[in-house]
């Protein structure tokens, strides 16, 4: 049987712990490397999809939820109370509000990713935005809800004719 040094036996005892730490630490972060990659995912998915005019891809990706455009209340939790026909309809006709806008997206950018307990995350997307012709730079914030894209405006005034709110009164807008 083979004996071990002081210095082996000394070695492993500083060894095995540092081990077993970076072992946690690394499958506690690989866990969140893996769901931030889907999310980074769903998220190209969604905003190529808007760049390419392809809508209803774009529908596919989203968390739709009832919402009420008067009290700014998000019923987040529950999905929405329409149906699957309705809620593609609703998605269309505020896409139209877009479309009569002259709204296209351009670019896209996600420039972070933010973490609030070590779990949960949004990432932060730079978006190149076109209006009748002008040009203009918005900042807003995507996070995974229950599968789907749940996206948080921050500038875009537009957005909420391209998320997953539904059920509310479509503002007849007039182009300036």
């Amino acid at each position: 049987m083979k004996q071990f040094s002081i210095r082996s036996i000394v070695f492993m005892k500083k060894t095995i712990p540092i081990l077993f730490v970076l072992t946690l630490s690394l499958m506690l972060t690989g866990c969140n490397f893996i769901e931030e990659k889907k999310a980074e995912g769903i998220i190209k998915n969604y905003y190529q999809a808007i760049i390419d005019e392809d809508y209803e891809k774009a529908f596919e990706q989203l968390h739709l939820y009832d919402y009420d455009s008067k009290t700014e209340d998000s019923k987040l939790a529950e999905v929405t109370t329409l149906s699957d026909e309705e809620t593609k309809a609703f998605y269309l006709k505020k896409v139209d509000v877009l479309k009569e806008q002259n709204y296209k997206l351009k670019d896209f950018e996600i420039v972070d990713v933010e973490y609030e307990d070590g779990h949960s995350f949004w990432h932060h997307i730079k978006l190149e935005v076109e209006q009748n012709g002008q040009k203009f730079k918005w900042n807003e914030v995507a996070e995974i809800y229950e599968g789907k894209l749940l996206i948080g405006e921050k500038d875009d005034s537009f957005a909420k004719y391209r998320d997953g709110k539904m059920d509310f009164e479509i503002e007849e807008l007039k182009k300036s």
